[in-house]
This record gives structure tokens, sequence and C-alpha cells, in this order.
């Protein structure tokens, strides 16, 4: 489920075998580098709540620990009312291209994600957006992709999502 800033829910439902094996190898490289790295890495189970007053729980996100360490106590089992520095949207056939570009520009960009990425497999293609805005067309995914000076020293080979 995730929540509009006018309170509109939208109930998402369990995606297939190809987009949740997609959405575990996104995560499983980005908890590796949280080993290594202070913050955490969350999975699509985890919602944030955003200043907007939205609830969004993207496929795969990583915060820092300096935000992390804002988070009271009463609230470690919450929704995080943190933003994101990172976070991933990855297509499945049931959502609309229109609609994850609006996501990533209106909704996590708009609220303070400083890098995100939505990866349509099917089309081989992926979108890179940036806290000042731009957005880069990389394509095809044939090639490794970095947190850039968000996540420094992550990378990702895009092939992994074939």
């Amino acid at each position: 489920m995730e929540q509009e800033a006018d309170g509109t829910i939208t109930f998402l439902g369990p995606v297939g075998r190809k987009s949740g094996n997609r959405e575990n190898q996104i995560n499983a490289v980005l908890t590796m580098y949280e080993w290594e790295h202070p913050g955490e890495s969350f999975s699509s189970s985890t919602g944030f709540r955003l200043p907007d007053g939205s609830l969004r729980s993207p496929d795969a996100a990583y915060v820092s620990q300096e935000k992390l360490d804002t988070i009271p106590e009463e609230e470690q089992d919450k929704y995080l009312r943190v933003v994101p520095d990172f976070v991933v949207e990855i297509r499945s056939r049931t959502d609309t291209l229109k609609d994850l570009e609006t996501k990533m520009r209106d909704t996590w960009i708009a609220n303070g994600v400083r890098l995100a990425w939505l990866v349509d497999v099917d089309e081989d293609k992926l979108w890179i957006y940036r806290a000042d805005h731009s957005v880069e067309l990389v394509t095809p995914l044939d090639r490794v992709v970095s947190g850039e000076d968000v996540l420094p020293g992550f990378t990702f080979d895009l092939k992994l999502l074939a």
C-alpha cells in the first residue's frame, strides 16, 4: 500500500517472479554496501512517511546513518519519517511508465531524495534522477552504474537484472 499526499490510498499487489528477483538483486548489493558503510538499506516492505505527507515504499532504498540517528526510539518500529538518500523503482508489467516517472520526479526527488533509479528491464532502460532535477537515460542495461557522491563506492552491474 502507498498513500498519496492528498490521502488517496493505492493498494499494490505482490510482484511476479522476475520483478521480485530484480528487487532482490538490487537489495542484496545494497545490503553488502551497508556492511562496510554507515547507513541502512531497506526493501519494498518498508514505508517512508515523506514531508509532503505521502507514504511510499520503494523497491529498494538506502538511508544514511546521519538521518537514522535522528529517529527517536519510540519511532523505530513505525514508518520511517526520513527521506531516503537513494531509491530504486523497478517497473513491473502492471506499472505505467508515466506514473513511475511522475513518482520519481514529483514524489521522490521533490521530497529530497538525492539519487533515484527507475529501471525498465523490458525496455532495456534506466533513468537516473538526481537532486538537481537532471535525468540521465542509460541504455542498454549492459554496464555498471554507481551510487555517485550519494553512495560513494557503491556500484551495480545492470546485467544482474536481465
